[in-house]
């Protein structure tokens, strides 16, 4: 690992979002790529379908060798250098766009926007997006839009529910979902780099023009849970993990796991950021 991480610290406040690079071992890179191989091909045809824009959308609770990465002591390490010493994580995915593949939609990812805390520079959820090949525009590498997790952008008001299954289809090419938009960066990474980002950032990816498959696996942490309201911890802890997966790795995801033993209730799930939005 290498990086000046304090400037990292102040770019994931200000911009959205950071890269850790060269995170992930040479080794672990390619257990990484076997494993999600595996995955890949279990997946039935209509699952690839259903995620046309995604690539693929399958659950890290999928192969228990996950819980080695979500547990993995670099990326505990890079978190800790960003000043974040005691992280949850919650969930996270296999995403891989296969070659000839179209954009992956613009998004955001955000869940609480009912709450004030949504529209400060505190930090709440963040993905860490490990490559597991390096990435170009030519491939599908992400693009996002910095600051856009604390500033009102137009896709803010002109985007469907992300989640909804229209965009993933791809039932309309044409939609500014997929287009270029104002403002947007390319982001070119090497395997085994690590890019972090407040689940607020809208982002999304190119196309995949490359004859080869490009894999992320998407990992889900509350870098700072204890510093966040009591609702959002609630409704965190809350977030059930399957059983038979987290018995076979208690030892690994326990002491990620978000707990909370207050009596305040869980925030209502809201995804779209209201006029605190400016």
């Amino acid at each position: 690992m290498n990086g000046d991480y304090p400037a990292k610290r102040r770019q994931l406040e200000s911009d959205g979002f950071c890269i850790l690079e060269n995170i992930i071992d040479p080794q672990i890179l390619a257990q990484l790529r076997t494993v999600t191989d595996k995955m890949l091909s279990q997946q039935e045809t209509a699952h690839f379908e259903a995620m046309r824009s995604q690539g693929s959308l399958v659950s890290v609770f999928d192969d228990s060798f996950m819980a080695k990465l979500v547990a993995y002591p670099p990326i505990l390490a890079a978190l800790a250098n960003l000043g974040f010493e005691n992280p949850k994580w919650g969930s996270g995915f296999v995403i891989s766009k296969p070659a000839d593949s179209p954009p992956l939609f613009w998004h955001q990812d955000a869940r609480f926007w009912d709450d004030p805390v949504s529209y400060t520079p505190q930090i709440i959820q963040c993905f860490l997006m490990i490559y597991l090949v390096d990435t170009s525009p030519e491939n599908g590498c992400l693009r996002l839009i910095p600051g856009s997790h604390l500033k009102r952008h137009p896709l803010h008001d002109a985007l469907p529910d992300a989640h909804g299954e229209a965009l993933g289809r791809m039932e309309n090419p044409a939609h500014l979902a997929y287009q270029r938009a104002e403002g947007e960066v390319d982001v070119r990474v090497k395997a085994g780099d690590v890019v972090m980002g407040s689940a607020r950032l809208l982002h999304a990816a190119h196309g995949n023009r490359s004859r080869q498959r490009r894999t992320n696996i998407t990992l889900w942490y509350y870098p700072a849970f204890d510093e966040l309201p009591e609702s959002i911890q609630a409704f965190l802890a809350a977030k059930e993990i399957p059983p038979d997966w987290y018995e076979r790795n208690r030892d690994l995801i326990e002491p990620l796991r978000p707990r909370y033993e207050g009596d305040a209730e869980p925030i209502r799930m809201n995804r779209v950021p209201g006029s605190a939005l400016k």
